[in-house]
């Protein structure tokens, strides 16, 4: 990967891994999706990766005008995994596929697309609102790699993650609801599952439509994080992986122990309050 383009940079796990691309030397182009609704630390944000050269960010209105001069290979990070745990897949509606794919036909340097998904489409008839896009943006004939995300956490999390709402509720006793969305039969620290889909990308040959399963490779590790945080786990929201053969199981090379990867997540938000 020489240069990326991030959809919904703003986004958590995009945040993320465009923090980790700058942090490598590449160019990032950000688009910024929820242009007129309220991104949860927006200029925090904006600020953390702004004064970095290598970033531009482009508004999802102005791709109609917007034309890349660089011939540089470009990679297009589309995380499908931040829109689903936000409840926000119909930002995603046929008029915005349409703008991006007008966007990548008229930008030849974009050649290959990375998906971040949520480990549920693994699941017989799970987040079933997210194929119909895979498939039109499979459709466009670019080359692409698909990473499935059990559950997610770090700094920058929304409260919609119930990780985070549990850090809220020791602060200011709010009420913590699970989101059913939420993976609960494994997690992984934000940096960690970053760190493996770059090495993973990076080791690839040059072959289309690979599958990735990332995972700590820790038995219930979910559940063993959460009781660190006294969460009631009586109600998990698990069902059978349907695994097959062409999807490669990806261990993340280090797992961050809970206690110092909850430790940043709790500096940062109040450092953010």
């Amino acid at each position: 990967m020489d240069k990326a383009m991030i959809f919904g940079i703003y986004d958590f796990v995009s945040f993320q891994m465009g923090r980790a691309l700058l942090n490598m030397g590449l160019e990032v182009i950000g688009i910024h999706i929820n242009e007129n609704n309220h991104t949860p630390y927006l200029e925090e944000k904006r600020l953390e990766v702004g004064r970095n050269a290598n970033f531009r960010e482009i508004l999802l209105s102005e791709l109609d005008t917007c034309r890349e001069v660089d011939t540089t290979e470009t990679t297009l990070i589309l995380s499908l995994y931040d829109l689903y745990m936000l409840r926000e897949e119909t930002i995603f509606q046929k008029q915005t596929v349409t703008k991006l794919q007008q966007f990548i036909e008229g930008n030849k340097s974009v050649t290959d697309i990375v998906f971040l998904l949520p480990i549920q489409l693994l699941v017989p008839d799970g987040a079933n609102s997210l194929r119909t896009v895979i498939n039109e943006v499979v459709a466009w004939g670019k080359n692409n790699q698909f990473y499935y995300l059990p559950a997610i956490y770090g700094p920058w999390q929304p409260s919609t993650y119930t990780f985070q709402q549990a850090l809220l509720a020791n602060m200011d006793d709010s009420e913590i609801r699970v989101n059913k969305r939420e993976w609960t039969g494994d997690i992984l620290y934000v940096d960690d599952a970053v760190e493996a889909i770059l090495v993973s990308n990076e080791n690839l040959a040059v072959e289309d439509n690979r599958h990735f399963l990332i995972e700590s490779g820790l038995e219930n590790y979910w559940v063993q994080c959460a009781a660190q945080l006294k969460l009631e786990t009586k109600e998990i929201y698990l069902k059978k992986l349907d695994i097959n053969q062409t999807i490669s199981r990806v261990t993340v090379k280090k797992v961050t122990p809970f206690s110092e990867s909850f430790e940043k997540q709790i500096e940062m938000t109040r450092r953010l309050i």
